[in-house]
Formats: C-alpha cells, sequence, structure tokens
C-alpha cells in the first residue's frame, strides 16, 4: 500500500505532463498543416497554375486587351474584328501557364511576345491589301507601330507580377520549407509518442490524442475561415484587375488549403473519440455479465 502511494506522485506528474504535450502536440500539428500548405501552393507551380484558371484572369485580360485594340485600331482606321484577330482566351491562358514555367525555372525576364507582333502585323497588312490600300513605308512604319503597341499591351498583362521579387521568395521558401515539413513532422512524432508513455494508461493516452488532433483542427478551421476575410484584399486598389483577381484567388485558395488539413485531423479525432466509447462499451458490457 506504501508503495502504490510513493508512485501515486510520480505517476500524477506525469499525467500532467502528457497533457502538457497534447497541447504542444495540437501546435506542432498546426504547425505542420502550416508547413505543407506553403510546400503545396508557393513552392507549386501547379498551384498557381490553377489559381489562374479559378480566378478567370485570361477572361479578364482577354476583356482588357480587346478593348485596347479596338481603341488602337479606332485611332488608325483598322476594323475591331482586323485588331482583335490575335486575341484568344486560350493562347493567353496558355502564354501565362508558360511564364509561370519560366518563373520556377527562374527566368524572370518579361517575355516579349514577339508572336502577336507578327500576327499582329500580318492581319494588319493583308486588311490593307484587301482594302486595296498603298503600303508605303510610312504606311507600313504606322502599321508596326499599332502592332508593337498591341505586343507591349500583351506582354505587360499576360505575365506574372513582380516576377522577379516574388521569384526570390520562391526560391528561398523552396529551400526552407521542404526542411521544416521533415523538422516539423519529427517533432510531431516524438511529441505524440512522449504523450503517450507519459499518458500512464492506454485510455488516458487515447484521450491526450483526441484532444491534440481536435485542437489542432480547430486551429486550421481557423486558419481557413477567419484569416482571409480579416485581411479585406478585395479592398486593395490593385491594377489591373485581371492581376487583381489572381492575387485575391491565390491567397484566398492558400488560406482555403487549412481547411483539407482540419478535416484530416477532425477524422483522426471522430476515429480515435469512436475508439474509446466502443471500448467504454465493451468494459460496461464486461462488467455486466
Amino acid at each position: 500500500m506504501a508503495q502504490k502511494q510513493a508512485l501515486h506522485p510520480h505517476r500524477k506528474g506525469s499525467v500532467v505532463w502528457a497533457t502538457v504535450l497534447s497541447w504542444l502536440s495540437s501546435l506542432l500539428l498546426a504547425l505542420l498543416a502550416l508547413c505543407l500548405v506553403l510546400m503545396t501552393t508557393i513552392c507549386s507551380a501547379a498551384y498557381m497554375k490553377e489559381q489562374v484558371n479559378r480566378s478567370d484572369f485570361s477572361e479578364a485580360a482577354y476583356s482588357y486587351l480587346y478593348d485596347n485594340f479596338i481603341s488602337y485600331g479606332a485611332s488608325s482606321g483598322f476594323s475591331a474584328d482586323v485588331m482583335t484577330a490575335a486575341l484568344s482566351r486560350d493562347q493567353i491562358t496558355a502564354d501565362m501557364a508558360d511564364s509561370i514555367t519560366r518563373l520556377y525555372q527562374g527566368d524572370t525576364a518579361i517575355d516579349t511576345r514577339n508572336a502577336i507582333l507578327n500576327t499582329t502585323y500580318d492581319n494588319l497588312i493583308n486588311d490593307l491589301n484587301s482594302r486595296g490600300v498603298e503600303v508605303t513605308s510610312d504606311v507600313e512604319s504606322a502599321v508596326v507601330v499599332v502592332a508593337d503597341a498591341c505586343r507591349l499591351d500583351y506582354a505587360n498583362y499576360v505575365t506574372v507580377p513582380l516576377a522577379s521579387q516574388l521569384y526570390t521568395f520562391i526560391e528561398k521558401c523552396s529551400r526552407v520549407v521542404p526542411v521544416a515539413v521533415a523538422i516539423m513532422a519529427v517533432l510531431c512524432a516524438v511529441s505524440l509518442f512522449v504523450m503517450l508513455r507519459l499518458a500512464g494508461s492506454p485510455r488516458y493516452g487515447v484521450r491526450c490524442l483526441t484532444f491534440a488532433f481536435t485542437a489542432a483542427a480547430a486551429l486550421c478551421a481557423l486558419a481557413a475561415t477567419i484569416i482571409f476575410p480579416a485581411i479585406h484584399m478585395e479592398a486593395l486598389s490593385i491594377n489591373p484587375a485581371s492581376v487583381k483577381q489572381l492575387i485575391v484567388t491565390y491567397v484566398q485558395n492558400l488560406f482555403g488549403r487549412f481547411g483539407l488539413f482540419a478535416l484530416i485531423y477532425g477524422a483522426v479525432a471522430v476515429i480515435l473519440l469512436a475508439l474509446t466509447i466502443t471500448a467504454r462499451s465493451r468494459m460496461k458490457r464486461r462488467q455486466n455479465i
């Protein structure tokens, strides 16, 4: 009896430490989720390409360029159909995807988009020929000016904004985040293992695990639902509208990724809770027999 009483304070202290580790584990799990979110978003070219499609970037860029090209044509005597013949939503999407690929490969130079210049130039010259207009050197020079204005607009709007600064940030994240994921995974495993060892009994260990995953799920759910509305990105003055749409969608879906980890952690917590309830039911049945 004396031996049991002597062990009781030690066991109580271990339980307290197990409880503390359950809190710590929940924070570590949330930090692991943060690292994984960064690795699958900022460090991923595929994620940025996905946001281009989700944000309707191509539609917004097409609308802006369409209006600009028409205005250039109105001032130089070309119809809207001729001026916008080189524009294509699908081509904008493809060119933007190519810009993103080059960005993640370290090429931050703005594409000159000479294909737009050449296509627009050919369309304008063909239109003049079809109307019987003599293409003198002065006329050709004017056509080159109009075509180059279209090229310049296209190059400025169908590109990743602030590519040089963004690549510097992406490069740093690509070096640091994978290491951080590995470190956080190890810390989570060690924390959970020690917590189970200190719990003293399987039942209390499962309770600590359930709390850790439930708290981590709650933290991830808060990150997914509260942070983005709190920063009011829609109110930011960013031009053009296509870039604003892309940035807002990018950040919104980045925080939305926390929702996936909230579901994963929540599912683990539910499974653990179900195991606890099942174990209690079996114990009660055994006691009643």
